[in-house]
């Protein structure tokens, strides 16, 4: 666990060693004023009290509580400083890591979990740093440091207080386990009932269109049940084991303090180390029992540990090149399969090239594989087998970030963050100038509708661009893909779902944008891409024709077939 801490940590790994030496020094001072405690009885017993010895002993705890608040205090705001900086670092690399990750992490871990990760489980990451840890080194060192206090007091009672203590720690252990057990399981409930969440909001409009809000979205409504339940199982779980570990240290005073008088009466010990015995005793059963409770909360708090770590470990894309400039950008498909699962291939023997100031097509049925083309090409996944090239060079031997810097892409769905339009266009380019921001927006005909906005181009857009219709959304994406100015454009048609006038803006937009570029388009409307240089034709993750549009329609084929009977279906009226 603490290994696993340490590797977290990384550069924050030696401050928060700094941080821990500041509480050692606490615990030191600590340790003195308990020692200068047990002389005063001492002296007291023995009737050797002097003023001297007063001011002695005053002067020396005055000493040790100063130096105990300045390194207890230094101590405390070193870690508090070290603990944030360190989960705002563990945040940042998270966030790294995961972008670098394919999206097979993404099927199998659902959002709740990340969403937990990034934020439940650092925050647990950050109190065992500030808090727990050093609690519980705390409670440890002046444990050991009273019981060897009573190794010079009574070997014998000191023999049987540590057998005790000993005895009582695999109560405790068990307890943590079972705290363990039912933590993972909590973490479990919750990751998921947060994905329900985030599915709820997204889709109130569609929930209460139907009705089903409320304590009627069963989902919901179960994962809040779920939650309670689990929650409290892990309030209980360690409760019997703490609760019986506490009794047995309780129980511990009265047993020790009965063989201690035994001892003084029998002559063994002197009246002045019973009584000193007796004090250290008490102490001693007070921080044991803290103990009980910072190591339950330590152990349950080490699962974050862990949830992290396993994500950190989960294995990135693997690449050769860190950085690559790109000879040509022809792209070439070589007899590519893919799964996504080990029973079922998506896309079969795949072979084509899509050509440098080119459009190429894809067409097909839902379903056929088309979106997983372009996937691949931005490597989202890799192949199973075979291989993809651009310009030549496979694109598994270079960095996804360095790949990425060459592709733009804009979809049907447009993903638009919650802040000004300026803002959003600006992803595409950070460095652009206020004026290739603006111009981007004027080539991709959205320059005039954010004029209008009362405040232009500082106007704020809402979550996903809630506050824009479906073609000004599309234009944006289109602006900001041109700040970029990528030498290949992935285009899943766009104007699928817009009306006439928005479709019109749109298509010169897109026209804009793919001037002298490698494109490739998933067209769904045949009539957009009849002068694409090569449309290809797949269907159930094959490709059964390719050509341009005149050679498809004089084969009389599938594209024939699809493209006739679109035709037909523009007189269809109602």
């Amino acid at each position: 666990m603490l290994n696993n801490l340490k590797i977290l940590l990384d550069k924050d790994y030696t401050p928060v060693k700094k941080a821990t030496y500041y509480q050692l020094l606490d615990i030191l001072f600590n340790m003195i004023i308990y020692t200068i405690l047990f002389l005063t009885i001492y002296s007291l017993i023995e009737k050797s009290f002097t003023m001297n010895k007063i001011y002695w002993y005053s002067g020396l705890l005055f000493i040790a509580l100063i130096f105990k608040s300045h390194f207890g205090g230094c101590g405390m705001v070193k870690m508090q400083k070290t603990g944030s900086t360190a989960s705002k670092d563990l945040r940042i690399a998270m966030g790294d890591h995961v972008k670098k990750l394919n999206l097979g992490y993404f099927n199998s871990h659902n959002l709740g979990y990340l969403i937990n990760i990034l934020t439940m489980d650092i925050t647990d990451f950050e109190q065992a740093i500030t808090h727990n840890i050093p609690d519980l080194l705390k409670v440890l060192v002046l444990s050991v440091y009273l019981l060897l206090i009573t190794f010079f007091i009574n070997f014998k009672l000191a023999i049987i207080q540590i057998i005790v203590v000993l005895l009582t720690i695999p109560i405790l252990k068990v307890g943590g386990e079972k705290l363990e057990k039912i933590g993972v399981e909590k973490k479990t409930v919750s990751a998921k009932l947060i994905s329900t969440i985030i599915e709820y909001i997204s889709g109130i409009e569609v929930f209460k269109s139907f009705g089903v809000i409320g304590d009627k979205f069963e989902r919901l409504e179960k994962g809040f049940r779920d939650l309670k339940k689990y929650s409290i199982k892990l309030e209980l779980a360690a409760v019997p084991y703490v609760l019986l570990f506490q009794i047995i240290i309780d129980l511990l005073f009265p047993i020790l303090l009965l063989l201690a008088v035994r001892f003084f009466m029998n002559g063994e010990l002197e009246a002045k180390m019973l009584v000193g015995f007796i004090v250290l005793s008490l102490t001693l059963t007070n921080v044991i029992r803290n103990f009980s409770a910072s190591y339950s909360i330590t152990r349950y708090l080490f699962l974050s540990v862990a949830k992290i770590s396993d994500t950190l470990n989960y294995p990135t894309i693997s690449y050769k090149d860190e950085d690559f400039n790109f000879s040509s950008y022809d792209i070439s498909f070589e007899d590519v399969d893919f799964s996504y699962t080990k029973d079922r291939k998506v896309l079969k023997d795949i072979n084509f090239i899509a050509k440098n100031n080119e459009i190429t097509a894809l067409v097909g049925k839902s379903g056929s594989g088309k979106s997983t083309v372009m996937s691949l090409i931005a490597r989202f996944w890799d192949t199973t087998k075979g291989s993809i090239k651009i310009g030549g060079k496979d694109i598994k031997e270079v960095n996804p970030d360095s790949l990425l810097k060459n592709i733009s892409m804009v979809f049907q769905d447009v993903y638009l963050i919650n802040d000004t339009i300026y803002e959003n266009i600006r992803i595409g380019n950070l460095n652009a100038s206020v004026e290739e921001i603006m111009n981007a927006a004027k080539i991709a005909n959205c320059h005039d509708f954010i004029s209008k906005l009362p405040k232009k181009y500082d106007t704020y857009i809402g979550e996903e661009g809630s506050t824009l219709s479906g073609g000004e959304k599309q234009r944006i994406s289109i602006a900001r893909a041109l700040l970029k100015n990528s030498p290949i454009i992935l285009l899943d048609e766009a104007t699928a779902s817009l009306d006439a006038d928005s479709e019109h803006e749109i298509k010169m937009a897109i026209n804009e944008l793919i001037k002298d570029k490698t494109v490739i388009i998933i067209a769904h409307r045949l009539n957009t891409i009849k002068d694409a240089n090569k449309i290809i034709v797949m269907d159930n993750g094959k490709i059964i024709e390719s050509g341009n549009h005149e050679k498809l329609m004089n084969d009389r084929g599938a594209y024939y077939s699809m493209f006739t009977a679109m035709e037909k279906a523009k007189e269809f009226s109602i």
